[in-house]
């Protein structure tokens, strides 16, 4: 696949995905509480994948895009319809009206959704600020916002066999944490929103909640914990006792930010 996440989402793992998947290898379920873009998919090895999010129309998009509502026809005139939109604000103005009214219509729901993250600003999606105007670029460098939108729609038919290896939940962490089972054939994939960042989703993280997700993951023992988050004070504190990696990756503007590879095992590293 050319494109590294089924949705262009807020805060994406796509460049360091490949890496943190290896660490879980050996795991043969693994429980993901925020999947947002699901970028993480596609390296996973486990044939057991729990995929969790509270965004319901993340999950809507799933859902009809893998054939789970209304059949695979609805899913092929899913594909059929991004591969034929638009890099125009006209698409927008449509896609931002769909999700304003009261459609209970999952497939017009799921372009919808799909053409805000895809079209507008790179990196917005699953915030309170999702979409905005198309992106045109105004010189020859570099590839083009059609082009981008062409190769995410091109790929949907892949990314719609990941999410069929998947069960779904829509449940806060602090609900499905506590369900997973402390065995060494178990992982947990977490990439939660970062400190201070968090709070641009559509369901903001507080830090009283980086707390409680800390203090959730502080159980597992047999089992395989992975976790991504941005470089702040706060979460080498919370993780202090962890075996903590520092890397890099890049933000939706190339700029190189350091970020932290937290596990619980120390012969992942």
């Amino acid at each position: 696949m050319k494109t590294k996440s089924a949705l262009s989402y807020f805060g994406s793992d796509s460049e360091v995905a490949e890496q943190l998947a290896a660490m879980l290898d050996h795991c043969k379920h693994v429980t993901i509480p925020f999947v947002g873009g699901a970028s993480i998919l596609p390296h996973l090895k486990a044939r057991a994948i729990v995929a969790n999010d509270l965004h319901d129309l993340v999950i809507n998009f799933y859902r009809v895009l893998s054939g789970r509502t209304h059949g695979r026809i609805i899913s092929e005139i899913l594909i059929d319809r991004c591969q034929h939109t638009l890099s125009h604000p006209s698409e927008m103005d449509l896609a931002r009206e769909i999700l304003s009214s009261d459609s209970n219509d999952d497939l017009d729901r799921a372009w919808a959704f799909w053409a805000l993250c895809w079209i507008g600003r790179k990196g917005k999606g699953g915030t309170k600020h999702q979409g905005g105007m198309p992106s045109v670029r105004r010189t020859a460098n570099g590839g083009t916002n059609a082009s981008r939108i062409k190769a995410a729609a091109a790929d949907l038919g892949d990314w719609a066999k990941q999410f069929e290896r998947c069960e779904w939940e829509s449940i806060c962490f602090s609900e499905l944490l506590p369900k997973v089972a402390d065995n060494p054939e178990c992982g947990v994939y977490c990439d939660a929103p970062w400190v201070g960042a968090g709070r641009d989703y559509l369901h903001a993280f507080t830090l009283d909640d980086h707390a409680r997700l800390a203090g959730l993951l502080e159980r597992f023992d047999e089992a395989t914990v992975v976790i991504r988050y941005g470089d702040h004070p706060l979460i080498r504190e919370l993780y202090q006792s962890w075996t903590i990696i520092e890397a890099e990756s890049r933000d939706q503007c190339n700029a190189v930010k350091g970020e932290l590879w937290i596990t619980n095992k120390k012969s992942l590293c």
